[in-house]
């Protein structure tokens, strides 16, 4: 049975509250692949330290995968898009867009992807996942720092649904990949797949060679997602270190009959775990690591 938070399953460990060593797990939101608060987790040290703070109101969940293949899923109305799609004077992202980019691309990304502005957060962005047949399957609101580009995850992660804020109570939610409707845009233009909206966003200006598509996170990077992609070539572009757990997938994907490769570009530089291709195209300040 699989719940609403869920220990991280990576190999990743964090600094436990308690006894101070690397040896904590943090919990995850299922649905949104985020962590929770801080010291929410679990110490692997139990025989020693003992700490395990759980989240509460962790409810089951049906299965994420079974979600995904319910042909009953939910879709959003066309015209949600345009009630969303004004006032990016107070957009976050979009300020952050203009600081590196022209009037003129930054408005041709925002026609291109349909960005959309939330006042849930006050300057939030809101990224629709559109089908190929131009079905708006999710809505994904997350908040930006206008200056740095990054997303704002204190005091908490700034992320939901659109779903969850028009309180969509039914709605059953079946993602696809963001950027999935521009697959017609050409039959001969590669696919080129990022983890974040931004990224593939940003890409699309630096690279307009590629149609840029983003998993939306690490766990979406699999068949059920990628399968509309199926037949055209498919150029993934992990973040830092994640090459070897994506290569791994890209494998399993080419077994079955997928045009896909993984580029492992940003394991030969010296970039942040986690760092993507923005960071390493468009941040030439960046931190690096020492």
């Amino acid at each position: 049975m699989n719940y609403k938070f869920h220990l991280d399953k990576s190999s990743k460990k964090f600094n436990c509250p308690n006894c101070s060593k690397k040896t904590f797990v943090r919990y995850k939101d299922a649905e949104l692949d985020v962590y929770l608060d801080a010291h929410i987790g679990r110490c692997d040290r139990e025989s020693k330290c003992r700490y395990h703070h759980s989240p509460k109101g962790n409810i089951p969940l049906t299965s994420l995968e079974n979600v995904e293949v319910n042909s009953q899923s939910s879709n959003h109305n066309m015209e949600v898009i345009g009630e969303y799609g004004r006032g990016f004077v107070n957009n976050n992202f979009i300020t952050y867009l203009q600081r590196h980019f022209c009037n003129t691309d930054v408005l041709h990304v925002i026609q291109m992807y349909y960005i959309g502005t939330s006042n849930y957060w006050s300057n939030a962005t809101v990224f629709w996942q559109i089908d190929e047949f131009m079905n708006v399957k999710a809505g994904k609101v997350m908040l930006y720092d206008s200056f740095s580009g990054k997303r704002v995850k204190k005091p908490f992660p700034h992320i939901n649904w659109m779903h969850k804020v028009l309180q969509k109570k039914d709605f059953v939610l079946q993602q696809c990949l963001f950027g999935l409707h521009n697959l017609s845009e050409s039959k001969k233009k590669r696919i080129g797949l990022v983890e974040s909206e931004k990224t593939a966003i940003i890409m699309s200006v630096l690279r307009p060679d590629f149609i840029w598509m983003a998993t939306g996170s690490k766990t979406n990077f699999k068949e059920s997602l990628l399968l509309p992609l199926k037949g055209r070539e498919i150029i993934a572009f992990p973040d830092k270190s994640d090459y070897e757990d994506w290569n791994k997938k890209a494998q399993k994907l080419r077994d079955k009959g997928f045009k896909i490769i993984c580029s492992n570009m940003l394991e030969h530089h010296n970039l942040l775990k986690g760092d993507d291709l923005v960071d390493f195209m468009i941040n030439p300040d960046f931190k690096r690591a020492s």
